[in-house]
């Protein structure tokens, strides 16, 4: 298959599932709990690339206002001092199924199902996402992951003018917090 074999087809995340199962298209691309849902509601339907594939491809992010980050800049810093507080107890074997259980019913699954996505999950603490915010043209660095997909998005329509990636990454909140 080439990819101009290949049409993307906007469409609602919520509505994946019914999508695949309509027959309609091939393949469908989304995100946990939806990916699973859809696998379960479509028989024989199967992962044929995660982002476990590629690590770096997926960041989750906190973004925030920049009237909100320039004028409550201390308090955004206590956020992300809380955060390696998170992933500790996130990562460590005595609190993991108590962080399990909250995070599953969050998503409304249980904590058997959800552990497995977990596991598929980088989560990066102070020191790892300081590494990330290295300028990079790769999936290892921020800004590349984040302008191979403005270069995605515009080559195939989902917005026009390419976005400048590096007007909005902004690491000093992480490197206060060390």
């Amino acid at each position: 298959m080439k990819e101009s074999d290949v049409t993307l087809v906007n469409a609602k995340t919520n509505e994946m599932p019914q999508m695949l199962l309509s027959g309609d298209v091939a393949a469908i691309g989304a995100w946990q709990p939806v990916s699973g849902q859809t696998m379960k509601a479509v028989p024989g339907s199967r992962p044929i690339y995660t982002s476990a594939d590629e690590p770096g491809l997926i960041y989750d992010v906190l973004a925030v206002n920049p009237a909100s980050a320039a004028s409550r800049r201390a308090d955004w810093q206590k956020v992300i001092k809380v955060w390696d507080r998170v992933v500790k107890y996130i990562d460590d074997p005595k609190t993991q199924p108590d962080a399990v259980r909250i995070m599953a019913a969050r998503v409304g699954l249980t904590p058997e199902a959800y552990l497995p996505l977990l596991h598929g999950t980088k989560l990066l603490s102070l020191a790892d996402g300081l590494k990330v915010y290295a300028k990079g043209s790769g999936f290892d660095s921020l800004q590349g992951s984040s302008k191979i997909a403005d270069t995605f998005n515009v080559a195939n329509g989902v917005y026009k003018t390419p976005q400048d990636v590096n007007s909005y990454i902004d690491a000093s909140y992480t490197r206060a917090a060390k």
